[in-house]
C-alpha cells in the first residue's frame, strides 16, 4: 500500500523534513508548512513553563470538563473535541452548548496572562494571509483548545485526523459537504507537562486517502494504523514543558508513551482553504 502522491492532495508527500525553529509563528512559516516545505514548526516557550504545569493541574481537577476518550481507554481529555462531540444529536446538543462556555473557562485559568490557544489565534490571523477564523457547522462556533492527557505509559498508534473524515456519515445523512473546500489541517500542540522520558512525536511525510486508511487500521474498530503494515516515521520529536509544535495532521502522527509523568498538551486543529481564504480552527 503506496502514500497518497498528488501534489494537490492533503495527503500528498512532504518536499521536506525540515523542522522550522522560530520565535513566534510567522505568516512565511505558516505557508512554508502548509505547502509542504517544512515538516513542523517549533516555537521555544510558546507559554511560561511554570504557568503551564500550574494551569494544567488545574485542568486535570475539573469535575466538569475533564474526561476520558470514549474510543481510547486510559487517555483523558480537558474539554471537547468533533470526534466524539459530533457523533451524535445527542453529543452534540452538549458539543454547542458547551463550545463557547469552554473557551471562555480556558482562557479564565489563564487570565491576566494570554491564553497560548489565544495567542496562536491571533498569529494565525495576523500571519496567514487570508487571515483566520474560528470554525462553524450549521452556523454554530465549534471548541478550540482541547487538552489531551496521555497518562504513564499510554501514547498514541500512527493515526490521521481529517474533519471531513470524522462527519462522513453526518454529512452523508443530511446530504451536505460542509467542507468541500478544505483542502488541509494542520494541528498545533501546546505543551503543558512533559515526561522526561518518552511522549515524542512521531511524523510521517506523508499519508493515505481514505480507502487505503481504513483498509491499514490496527483492527476494524481503531482510530489508528497497524504501525507493521506502514513504513517508520521520519521525524522524531522530543516535546517539553512550553514548547509548541505544528505539524500536519492530515500526514500519519503517533504519540510514543510516556514514562515517568503524564503528559500535557492543549491542541487545535487549523484548516487550510487556500492562501486566499481564512485558516479556520477547532479541537
Amino acid at each position: 500500500m503506496r502514500f497518497a502522491s498528488h501534489l494537490a492532495s492533503p495527503f500528498s508527500a512532504l518536499a521536506s523534513s525540515h523542522v522550522v525553529e522560530a520565535e513566534h509563528v510567522t505568516g512565511a512559516d505558516l505557508v512554508a508548512l502548509a505547502k509542504g516545505e517544512v515538516m513542523a514548526i517549533s516555537v521555544d516557550r510558546y507559554c511560561d513553563p511554570e504557568l503551564g504545569r500550574e494551569i494544567a493541574e488545574r485542568l486535570l481537577s475539573d469535575e466538569h470538563r475533564y474526561t476520558e476518550y470514549e474510543n481510547v481507554p486510559d487517555v483523558h481529555k480537558w474539554g471537547l473535541n468533533t470526534y466524539e462531540g459530533l457523533s451524535s444529536r445527542e453529543h452534540e446538543e452538549h458539543y454547542f452548548a458547551d463550545a463557547l462556555p469552554a473557551i471562555q473557562s480556558l482562557r479564565e485559568y489563564w487570565a491576566p496572562n494570554i491564553s497560548p490557544i489565544d495567542r496562536l489565534r491571533l498569529e494565525l490571523q495576523e500571519g496567514w494571509p487570508g487571515g483566520a477564523n474560528m470554525e462553524y457547522l450549521d452556523g454554530q462556533p465549534l471548541f478550540v483548545g482541547q487538552a489531551r492527557i496521555f497518562h504513564e505509559g499510554k501514547g498514541a498508534i500512527p493515526h490521521q485526523d481529517f474533519l471531513p473524515w470524522e462527519l462522513r456519515d453526518r454529512q452523508h445523512a443530511q446530504g451536505v459537504d460542509n467542507f468541500a473546500e478544505l483542502i488541509g489541517q494542520l494541528t498545533a500542540n501546546m505543551y503543558l507537562i512533559t515526561p522526561e522520558s518518552g511522549g515524542e512525536l512521531e511524523l510521517w511525510p506523508a499519508g493515505y486517502d481514505y480507502p487505503a486508511y481504513d483498509l491499514l487500521r490496527s483492527d476494524p474498530s481503531s482510530y489508528g494504523l497497524d504501525r507493521g503494515r506502514i513504513p517508520e516515521a521520519t521525524t522524531t520529536l522530543k516535546p517539553h514543558d512550553g514548547l509548541l509544535i505544528l505539524f500536519h495532521a492530515t500526514r500519519v502522527h503517533a504519540v510514543r508513551p510516556s514514562q515517568g509523568s503524564d503528559r500535557v498538551a492543549l491542541s487545535t486543529f487549523i484548516g487550510v482553504r487556500g492562501t486566499d481564504k481564512p485558516l479556520t480552527y477547532w479541537s
